[in-house]
């Protein structure tokens, strides 16, 4: 199974934002909004002037697992609209699983869609709940 994965952090002025990356961001991942992107000014104080990233990528599972240890991210058991655009899925909508971090210095989400290998030439509703519940019991 791969992931696709689309990835943000938003940290105060005086934190890197750099220091919450994913790992190995310069070979797997695409950055997709800036600094120009950061909507937390509103929050006052230390998040005025704070900082902003967002990357995408397609992982492997081991490339995932690192990614979310490294990030220290865990699974919500959410329904989400899902993701427009995800990576690897093309122009289209894909389902997708909340996942976000506990950090008092930054705010960390991700929305990923399990990309399955499969011999169906489409998942429904039921193979999308069987993938999410197996998502959910590894990383909640």
């Amino acid at each position: 199974m791969q992931f696709s994965v689309i990835y943000s952090v938003d940290t105060p002025a005086g934190i890197d934002v750099l220091g919450h990356a994913p790992p190995h961001v310069h070979d797997l991942w695409d950055q997709t909004e800036g600094d120009g992107q950061f909507e937390y000014g509103y929050l006052e104080g230390r998040w005025e002037g704070g900082h902003h990233r967002k990357w995408c990528a397609v992982l492997s599972r081991g490339q995932f697992d690192e990614f979310i240890r490294r990030c220290g991210l865990t699974a919500e058991d959410v329904r989400t609209m899902g993701s427009l655009g995800a990576p690897g899925v093309g122009f289209g909508w894909a389902p997708a699983i909340s996942f976000t971090g506990d950090d008092p210095d930054a705010i960390l989400s991700a929305y990923v869609s399990p990309l399955p290998e499969t011999r169906k030439n489409e998942l429904g509703d039921s193979d999308w709940e069987r993938v999410r519940d197996a998502v959910l019991a590894v990383y909640a």
